[in-house]
């Protein structure tokens, strides 16, 4: 990737949780490395998911090309600004374009859970301070319905597993 394409996926990247007070998710500036996990992500993906994720690069950064006319890219906007636009680009009518920026948001999520001070602030960790209704603290299991074919004696046997 050059330089200008690292450059328009950083400001991407940050503007999905916009670098202030250092609460919850939001991270302080400079915590979290998106870059690092933009290539790695780009490095261990296959040849096509590669590509979309450098396409999806292109396409959100020069959205206000494409959108309103503008000679501009989103790394020109202030980060909030730019934080707006890609929540209208996250439901946006085409397809294409939701999903490209879907794929950028992920690459942000896997970069702030990467970084060890965020996961921290968050407890995403710490299962035991998590209330004990949260998903996936207990195991749901489903019942299993096996149907056999029917025995001489005509009857379905059914077995079930708690």
């Amino acid at each position: 990737m050059t330089p200008l394409e690292r450059r328009w996926a950083v400001d991407l990247l940050r503007a999905f949780a916009p670098e202030t007070t250092g609460e919850g998710l939001v991270p302080l500036p400079g915590e979290v490395d998106y870059l690092a996990t933009f290539d790695r992500m780009r490095g261990r993906a296959t040849k096509l998911a590669a590509f979309g994720l450098r396409a999806a690069v292109w396409l959100i950064a020069l959205t206000p090309l494409w959108q309103r006319g503008r000679f501009s890219t989103m790394s020109a906007l202030p980060v909030h600004a730019r934080a707006d636009k890609l929540a209208e680009l996250l439901a946006h009518r085409v397809f294409i374009v939701r999903e490209l920026a879907l794929l950028l948001k992920l690459c942000a999520a896997m970069a702030l859970f990467a970084a060890p001070s965020v996961r921290a602030r968050s407890a995403y960790d710490d299962v035991h301070d998590a209330p004990a209704n949260q998903s996936g603290l207990r195991r749901k299991h489903a019942l299993v319905v096996v149907h056999e074919p029917p025995a001489e004696g005509g009857a379905e046997r059914r077995r079930t597993s708690a």
